[in-house]
């Protein structure tokens, strides 16, 4: 009995499976070294970005995702922001601007955005929208809640890093 079942081991052991043979091929050709790393890039940029982007109102965009000339370019056309420093700086200002006491008195802040993500071989489109709340006190007290909504598109460099972002449909 001992060597029957030694044999059976034995033979299953060396024996082909058919689930082992059946492994997919690997495809006939591969991306080249510069299309690798530009991909890795991308997909951790892209990652930093959906990150980022639910509380762009509200914090500072990751720098490490930007490409040292992006551009923000307007819905019509016209650089708001030229260079990483003024990007970030930019956007700096929003957070400060939204998180200010000082909108308590006369303004509205923009919450967290919602966003939807649709991702290209070299841009990623965002469709956002934020709800626009009215200060407790003071003049924009007595209007209804609101939202900003519009589309960020952004451009990807040679090296997976985000070159340009170009807002449009933008909505109140």
């Amino acid at each position: 009995l001992a060597m029957l079942l030694f044999a059976w081991v034995s033979l299953a052991l060396i024996s082909p499976r058919a689930d082992v043979g059946s492994a997919a091929a690997l495809p006939t050709s591969f991306l080249s070294d510069a299309a690798f790393s530009r991909a890795q890039a991308a997909h951790r940029n892209i990652g930093r970005l959906r990150g980022f982007a639910p509380a762009a109102f509200t914090r500072s965009p990751p720098e490490v995702a930007f490409s040292d000339d992006i551009s923000l370019v307007s819905d019509l056309g016209v650089d708001l922001a030229r260079g990483r420093e003024a990007y970030l700086s930019l956007f700096e200002a929003v957070a400060a601007l939204n998180t200010s006491p000082l909108l308590d008195v006369a303004g509205l802040r923009a919450g967290e955005l919602q966003c939807d993500y649709s991702i290209g071989p070299d841009a990623v489109s965002v469709r956002w929208s934020a709800p626009l709340t009215p200060a407790s006190t003071g003049i924009s007290a007595a209007l209804p809640a609101a939202a900003l909504s519009g589309v960020s598109t952004y451009t990807l460099a040679a090296d997976g890093r985000l070159c340009r972002h170009e807002l449009s449909n933008l909505r109140l």
